[in-house]
C-alpha cells in the first residue's frame, strides 16, 4: 500500500488514490480538506510528489524545484492550473487542478493517429497560445508531445508536464550533453544536445502538426537513437505526399515549423499562431516563406546612431532668462568654432577647384553584380566584368559538403546588388568535401570526449547504454567507430555507460480487487489499467474475476493490463403469467400479437443500447 494515500499533507489535501507516476515523480488524486487551502474545501486537486528515492539527487531536486518555478509563472486556459507549491526537505510537491479527461495521444490512437484539417488547427491553436504565454514568461516546455496534453470533454486541451522545463533568461544547458525530451518530437538541436529556446517548443509543434494532418510521425525507427540522429540529418517525407489532401498553407505551416535551422522556423509561437488565423479566414492563402540555408553568411544588423527627441513646442519659453544667459556665456566659444570651419571650408574649396577635373574624371559608373555561384573559375574569368576589370575578385578557397571541387559557392556582395566600377567581389570556390578521422574516445570521460571530437569537426550525439565493464560516465564506443574517415561535420554517436535500469516490471494478480484498488496496484508497478469487461458471476458486483496477463508475467512498463469485472450474479429469467381459461380462447390472438410485439420491442431494446455503447464520442465544439 503506498504510505501517502490517507495522509493528509500539510493538513491541507488528503490524498484518496495514485492515478500516474513518471520517472520522477507520482501523481496522486486528493481532496482540499482544510479552510486555509488555496481553494475551496471538497476541490479534487492533483498532487505531484517527487518520489523518495530521489529526495537526495541533487539534479532531480534542482529539475523539480525548477518545474515548480516554471508553472507558478504561468496562468493561462490551455495550462494546468496550479494551486500550491511545498517543497521541503522531507517532502516536495505541487498542487494541480486536476484534470478529467484523455490525453490528446489517446484520442489520436481512437482515430486511427490522423484528424481533418480543422481538428488540427483547432489543436493546434490552444497549444500555440499556452506557449506563446509561457514564452512570454520566460518558460520553455521542451517535453511537448500528445502524452503531455489533455482533453477534456469539451473540446478544451490542457498542457501539463513542464516536467523539464526551463526557465530561458537562466543557463539553459542541457544536463551532461544528454538531449531531453521525446526523441519522435525533439528539435535537431535538443537531439545535439545544444541549447534550446522557443524555437525548439515551435519544432515539436510542427512534429504533433505533421502526424495530426498525415497520420504518421515525421521520422520513426526501431531504436531511439536512430530517431535522434534523423531528426538531425534527414529530411521527412513531404507532407503534400502522404497526405495530398492537406491545404498548401497548412503544408507550408507545417515545413517551417519543422526546418532544421532554428533561424528558418517562426521566430515566436505568435506568429505561427497568426499564420494559423490567416488560413482560418482565407484557406487559399500561400505563404511566400524564405529559408537561409546552413552556409548562408550571418547577418548582423547594428544600431549606430540614436535619434533625439524634438523639444515640444513652448517648452523653451519656461526659463528665459536663464537660456539667454548661458547662449551669452558660450557665445565666445561658438564664435571660435564658426570661424574655424569657415577656414576649413574654404580650403577645401580650393583644393576641389584646383583638382576639378581630375576629380570629374575619376568619377566611376554604376553596375550590376553578376552571379557567379555555380560557376568554375575559369568562367568566371571569362565573364565581362571579370576580364574587362570592372570588378576587381578576391578569391576565397573553402571545403563544401554541398559544392563539387572547384566550383563557387559564395559571393559577396550579392549577385544583382549595383556596386560602383572597381568593386572588389570576393567569391568562395569549394574545396570540396573535408573528410576526417573519428578519434578514438574509448573510456574517455564523457566531457573530455565530446571535446575532442568536436575539435575534430564533428557533432555529438551522447547516447546512455549500460555496459558493466566500463566505468559510470566514460566513453564505451562510438558510431561510426574509431578511425573512420567521415565527412567534417558528420554526427558521431557517442556511447556513455550507466548504471543498469529496469525497464520491466512483474505484473501483480488484481483478482479479487475492486477496480480502484486494482489501478493504484498497477500504477504502483509502472502499468496501466486496461480494457473492463463485463461478466456475471457469483463474486460481489465491481470485483475483478479475470485479468487478461497472468500474474508473475514480466512485461515493459506503461504496459495495459484488461480485466474481467463482475456483474453479480445473472438475473433469473421472468416466468410470464398464464392467462385464465376464460380469456385464453377469445384474446390469444390478441395475446400473440402483444407478445410478438413485446419480444420485437425487447430485442430493438437491447440492439439499440448495444449499437449506442459502439458510437465514439461526439464532441460538441465551436472551433472557429
Amino acid at each position: 500500500m503506498d504510505n501517502l494515500i490517507g495522509r493528509k499533507l500539510d493538513g491541507l489535501y488528503e490524498v484518496r488514490e495514485l492515478i500516474g507516476t513518471g520517472g520522477m515523480a507520482n501523481v496522486y488524486k486528493a481532496v482540499v480538506v482544510g479552510h486555509n487551502g488555496p481553494v475551496p474545501e471538497g476541490t479534487v486537486v492533483a498532487v505531484k510528489v517527487l518520489r523518495a528515492e530521489f529526495m537526495h539527487d541533487p539534479d532531480l531536486v534542482n529539475r523539480f524545484k525548477n518545474e515548480s518555478k516554471a508553472i507558478s509563472l504561468l496562468h493561462h486556459p490551455n495550462i494546468v492550473k496550479v494551486y500550491d507549491v511545498s517543497v521541503t526537505d522531507r517532502l516536495q510537491y505541487i498542487v494541480m487542478e486536476y484534470v478529467n479527461g484523455m490525453t490528446l495521444r489517446e484520442y489520436l490512437n481512437e482515430r486511427g493517429g490522423k484528424l481533418t484539417s480543422r481538428e488540427t488547427v483547432h489543436f493546434i491553436s490552444q497549444i500555440l497560445q499556452a506557449l506563446d504565454h509561457a514564452h512570454r514568461n520566460g518558460v520553455v516546455h521542451r517535453d511537448i508531445k500528445p502524452q503531455n496534453i489533455m482533453l477534456l470533454d469539451n473540446g478544451q486541451l490542457r498542457m501539463m508536464d513542464f516536467g523539464i522545463a526551463r526557465i530561458s533568461r537562466a543557463e539553459n544547458q542541457l544536463l551532461a550533453g544528454k538531449a531531453m525530451g521525446s526523441v519522435h518530437y525533439i528539435s535537431p538541436e535538443q537531439a545535439r544536445g545544444e541549447v534550446t529556446g522557443p524555437q525548439s517548443d515551435i519544432y515539436s509543434v510542427g512534429v504533433m502538426m505533421y502526424e495530426m494532418l498525415s497520420g504518421k510521425l515525421p521520422f520513426d525507427a526501431d531504436d531511439a537513437v536512430k530517431v535522434a540522429l534523423k531528426q538531425i540529418t534527414d529530411t521527412p517525407r513531404p507532407l503534400a505526399e502522404i497526405a495530398p489532401g492537406t491545404p498548401k498553407a497548412l503544408v507550408q505551416i507545417t515545413e517551417k515549423a519543422m526546418a532544421k535551422l532554428p533561424a528558418n522556423r517562426y521566430a515566436s509561437a505568435r506568429e505561427m499562431l497568426d499564420a494559423l488565423s490567416q488560413y482560418i479566414h482565407d484557406p487559399d492563402v500561400v505563404f511566400a516563406y524564405k529559408y537561409i540555408t546552413e552556409e548562408a553568411p550571418e547577418k548582423v544588423v547594428k544600431q549606430t546612431m540614436s535619434q533625439r527627441k524634438a523639444p515640444r513646442a513652448g517648452a523653451s519659453g519656461a526659463r528665459p532668462a536663464q537660456k539667454r544667459k548661458k547662449r551669452t556665456v558660450f557665445l565666445p566659444a561658438l564664435l571660435g568654432i564658426t570661424v574655424a570651419f569657415a577656414v576649413a571650408c574654404g580650403l577645401l574649396c580650393l583644393m576641389i577647384l584646383h583638382n576639378g577635373s581630375n576629380f570629374i574624371s575619376d568619377q566611376k559608373a554604376d553596375i550590376v553584380l553578376e552571379d557567379y555561384v555555380g560557376m568554375t573559375r575559369d568562367e568566371a574569368q571569362a565573364t565581362d566584368q571579370v576580364s574587362s576589370s570592372q570588378i576587381n575578385i578576391n578569391w576565397v578557397e573553402e571545403y563544401s559538403s554541398t559544392y563539387t571541387e572547384g566550383y563557387i559557392y559564395k559571393q559577396s556582395p550579392a549577385a544583382g546588388r549595383v556596386v560602383r566600377e572597381g568593386q572588389t567581389v570576393t567569391l568562395t570556390v569549394s574545396l570540396g568535401t573535408q573528410y576526417v578521422t573519428v578519434p578514438d574516445t574509448t573510456n574517455y570521460v564523457q566531457a573530455d570526449a565530446e571535446q575532442l571530437l568536436r575539435d575534430s569537426g564533428l557533432s555529438v550525439l551522447v547516447v546512455q547504454n549500460v555496459e558493466p565493464s566500463v566505468a559510470v560516465g566514460a566513453v564505451i564506443r562510438t558510431d561510426p567507430a574509431a578511425g573512420t574517415t567521415v565527412a567534417a561535420g558528420s554526427t558521431v554517436v557517442v556511447y556513455v555507460s550507466r548504471q543498469q535500469v529496469s525497464t520491466t516490471t512483474t505484473v501483480p494478480s488484481v483478482v479479487g480487487m475492486t477496480v480502484s484498488d486494482a489501478r493504484t496496484l498497477l500504477v504502483q508497478k509502472k502499468l496501466t489499467l486496461g480494457s473492463q469487461t463485463q461478466a456475471y458471476s457469483d463474486q460481489p458486483e465491481g470485483t475483478i474475476i479475470a485479468q487478461g496477463t497472468a500474474a508473475g508475467s514480466t512485461v515493459k512498463f506503461n504496459s495495459r493490463i484488461n480485466v474481467t469485472v463482475s456483474a453479480g450474479p445473472e438475473p433469473e429469467p421472468e416466468v410470464p403469467e398464464a392467462p385464465s381459461s376464460s380469456e385464453s380462447g377469445s384474446s390469444s390472438g390478441g395475446a400473440g400479437q402483444s407478445g410478438s410485439s413485446s419480444s420485437s420491442g425487447s430485442t430493438g431494446g437491447q440492439g439499440g443500447d448495444s449499437s449506442s455503447s459502439d458510437n465514439p464520442t461526439i464532441w460538441p465544439w465551436d472551433w472557429f
